[in-house]
This record gives C-alpha cells, sequence and structure tokens, in this order.
C-alpha cells in the first residue's frame, strides 16, 4: 500500500514537471499543494487534483472495477472510506461536491505490486476522455486494490470515455 501512495504522487510530480507551459498557466488549490494545469484553446486537457488518503471499502466487490463518475457525496461513501494517517499530509483530500465531481478509477485487486499511472484527462468533443495506464510489479505478500481519485470542476462535463493500458 505503501508503494502505491509513493507512486502515485511521484508520477504526478513527474508528469507536472514536463510541463512546458509558463507559471502564468497555473495555479495552486487553496485545499491541495498540487499544481493544476489549466485548459487553453490548444490543449484540451481537463485540470484535476489528485485526492490522497482514501482507499475502496472492503464491501465493494470487484465487479465495481473500472472508472466511475460521482458527483454526489452518497455515491461516494458508497465506494470509499476516508484513510488518515499521520504527519501534515495524513488527512484525507477535501472533496466539495458543489463545485467538483470525482472521476474514480478502481482497478482489480492483486499481490502483484499494482499502481495506476500515467493519467491523462481531456473533452473529446462532448465526451471527457480518461487514459491511464494499469501497471502489475513483483509479487508481494498481501494483495491491495489501487485507486486512483480525482477531482474534477464542475465546469468540465460530459460521458467518460476510458483507455486503459495494462503492462505486466
Amino acid at each position: 500500500m505503501r508503494v502505491i501512495l509513493k507512486t502515485i504522487p511521484a508520477a504526478l510530480f513527474v508528469l507536472a514537471s514536463c510541463n512546458n507551459q509558463s507559471k502564468q498557466n497555473q495555479t495552486t488549490n487553496a485545499d491541495t499543494t498540487e499544481t493544476e494545469q489549466l485548459q487553453t484553446p490548444a490543449n484540451n486537457a481537463i485540470p484535476y487534483v489528485l485526492a490522497q488518503n482514501y482507499f475502496v471499502k472492503n464491501t465493494v466487490g470487484e465487479d465495481r472495477n473500472g472508472i466511475h463518475k460521482i458527483e454526489t457525496q452518497a455515491a461516494f461513501d458508497e465506494l470509499f472510506s476516508p484513510a488518515a494517517t499521520m504527519g501534515k499530509d495524513g488527512k484525507p483530500t477535501p472533496i466539495d461536491f458543489d463545485k467538483q465531481y470525482v472521476i474514480a478509477i478502481i482497478s482489480a485487486t492483486s499481490d502483484l505490486t499494482p499502481t495506476i499511472d500515467s493519467v491523462a484527462v481531456e473533452k473529446q468533443g462532448e465526451e471527457i476522455a480518461v487514459t491511464y495506464k494499469e501497471v502489475l510489479g513483483e509479487k508481494q505478500s498481501f494483495s491491495v486494490r489501487p485507486v486512483a481519485i480525482l477531482l474534477v470542476d464542475k465546469q468540465y462535463q460530459g460521458h467518460l470515455k476510458t483507455e486503459i493500458q495494462k503492462e505486466i
């Protein structure tokens, strides 16, 4: 689990460091320290913040794996629980469902160090395309269920379309 929690922020850092846009096109969300990329006419990328410190409830079956658009706190609470940890960044990321919705990516439980990497969200006509990579690494002595919870501003609406790239 620690590997997943360390891998996702590291992947986001790499993606953010590859950003070729000027500093004028970046903004910092007051609730988090994540840097978001603003959408410009030449770039259909949709900015999002990766929510931290949540886990998929044990009562959620494997049939719920995949991508979900969640627009209410009640629907979110059916799938996830907060997982507070010690330290200044230990609190779960706050979600304001009046201004944001969630795109949740839930992968299958595995003992092969599963991760969700290279997440990209962009507007394609009337749809929101979510592309990500599922990576299975080395065998471990326990199983985890990887999840990526993306917070998206409600101004970006559309039906979700996904493309998954799997690596083993």
